[in-house]
């Protein structure tokens, strides 16, 4: 979702407490810790990490897994009986291990005959977390997945397999009654389910994730993406201003930064004598946010109609738009809404593709306008007036000017508005280098983590499943693609 990638300092030095956001530890539970990616290394590594030292702290710890033969989910989305045997023999064996207990939970016909069907409220919650891992997957917006009979094929096993999931996590809370339940990112249907479970029976949940550098995150209560907490977390740092400066220095930096290793293309600047303002609009790409649910919907979602407005609204202001580069990826057609913007005389536009830096794009600018991305924290840490449109892990911050409709869009860009405080830029720097959970199990070499006293089974039969099924999910984007444009064209 970042339009620019961080950079990550030297780890925290050893003793050097992160901080902490986890729950007072208490002794005695029974928690359901749920291995929901388990093709996945860093998943798998941070849930059984922190299943184990669960354990150790004197709870009484299930780890679940699906037990599907040939199952669709956000690791498996061809459906491979070989990927779900993998998947169930990397929990199993490395749990066994560990001494952790494994838990099967069954998606075959017998669940539908032996539990009861699912409330709506929870088929619609699994219907979200399925179309998230599609969007996220296929990179393709909700309106254009649907006119795909692939995916919707896909769509259609994926939530019969996480229903059934669901189902089977419930039964087990009945027989086991357990005090909480631990997933990794809580987003996916087949990882959203012992979310929906735990808040039906008014059970707490925990979710875990991995920070920006590769080190374990706890969130005990919310969920990964939840941008109040995430904001608050946030704020809970202090303001650094030499951490912060090393910071966005380091951004700058190829070496650290793939998306300045790529962009080094100078900037000409174009004529903008006569114009009274000199603005950047920064792009977002709109399926990462689309993934992320309801509580993230826009109102300014439609980037090119907007940017037109915007643009012709103001015609005394020289206007560069800087398309993301993860929307090159993108299934479908992002460039036709904008091909009225770019015969505007008083527009520049800078495609996915293109390679002119975008720091240069920001410093030129007087005010710059973002669509939720990170540039939003860069230019407030530069002295910009930044304006940003639509929902993100910043719009709390007080960095960004933050309308709520075109109109308040069109009256700030009026004003001259001055630059926001760089204060909370320095604390979500502090955040990005230092907010992380340590876990007992887990080493970090500096770059990434790594095990510490156990060790991952089946790591290249993992690695071959996750492959396997990437160039399936390819192979079904480039088609979706093209049917598509075939559907457009006739």
């Amino acid at each position: 979702m970042d339009a620019e990638a961080t950079t990550a300092l030297d780890p925290l030095p050893t003793g050097t407490p992160p901080v902490d956001t986890q729950e007072q530890a208490a002794t005695g539970q029974t928690i359901i810790v749920h291995a929901a990616y388990p093709l996945w290394r860093k998943h798998t590594l941070v849930t059984l990490a922190r299943a184990k030292e669960l354990q150790d702290s004197g709870n009484r710890v299930i780890v679940t897994y699906c037990n599907a033969s040939a199952g669709t989910c956000a690791v498996n989305y061809g459906g491979s009986p070989v990927a779900c045997l993998i998947c169930k023999m990397r929990v199993t064996r490395t749990a066994a291990s560990m001494g952790l207990e494994a838990v099967p939970l069954a998606t075959d016909s017998s669940v539908d005959k032996e539990e009861s069907p699912l409330p709506f409220h929870q088929q619609r919650a699994l219907v979200e977390g399925v179309q998230s891992g599609v969007i996220s997957t296929f990179r393709t917006l909700p309106e254009q997945s649907r006119r795909s009979p692939m995916i919707g094929a896909i769509k259609r096993r994926y939530f019969l397999n996480s229903s059934r999931l669901l189902k089977s996590m419930k039964a087990l809370f009945k027989s086991r009654r357990p005090d909480r339940v631990e997933v990794f990112n809580g987003r996916h249907a087949c990882s959203k389910f012992p979310i929906i479970a735990a808040r039906t029976e008014g059970i707490s949940f925990t979710t875990l994730e991995v920070t920006a550098r590769q080190f374990p995150m706890i969130c005990p209560g919310y969920m990964v993406h939840d941008r109040r907490n995430i904001q608050k977390r946030i704020l809970s740092h202090p303001a650094d201003y030499k951490v912060a400066a090393k910071y966005y220095a380091g951004n700058r930096q190829p070496r650290g930064n793939k998306y300045a290793r790529k962009h080094r293309t100078p900037f000409v600047p174009p004529e903008a004598a006569g114009y009274r303002k000199r603005i950047s609009v920064f792009l977002s790409s709109q399926d990462e946010f689309e993934s992320l649910g309801k509580e993230w919907v826009s109102p300014f979602l439609d980037y090119g109609p907007i940017v037109e407005k915007i643009c012709r609204e103001n015609p005394d202001c020289m206007f560069l738009v800087r398309f993301h580069p993860n929307q090159a990826d993108m299934s479908g057609d992002i460039l036709t809404p904008f091909k009225t913007v770019s015969e505007l005389s008083n527009v520049k536009l800078y495609y996915p593709t293109d390679t002119v830096n975008s720091y240069s794009l920001m410093e030129w600018s007087d005010t710059v306008v973002t669509f939720g991305s990170t540039i939003t924290v860069e230019a407030c840490w530069a002295g910009k007036v930044a304006i940003m449109l639509g929902p993100s892990f910043f719009d709390e911050l007080d960095i960004a000017y933050t309308p709520r409709t075109l109109e308040e869009v069109h009256s700030l860009l009026q004003m001259e508005l001055i630059p926001k405080s760089p204060e909370n830029a320095a604390r979500f720097a502090h955040y990005q280098e230092f907010d992380y959970d340590r876990l007992q199990y887990i080493q970090h070499t500096g770059r990434t983590m790594v095990e510490n006293g156990f060790r991952i089974r089946h790591p290249w039969l993992g690695q071959l499943a996750r492959t396997t099924d990437d160039l399936i999910c390819n192979a079904i984007k480039i088609w979706t693609t093209h049917f598509s444009s075939s559907r457009k064209a006739s």
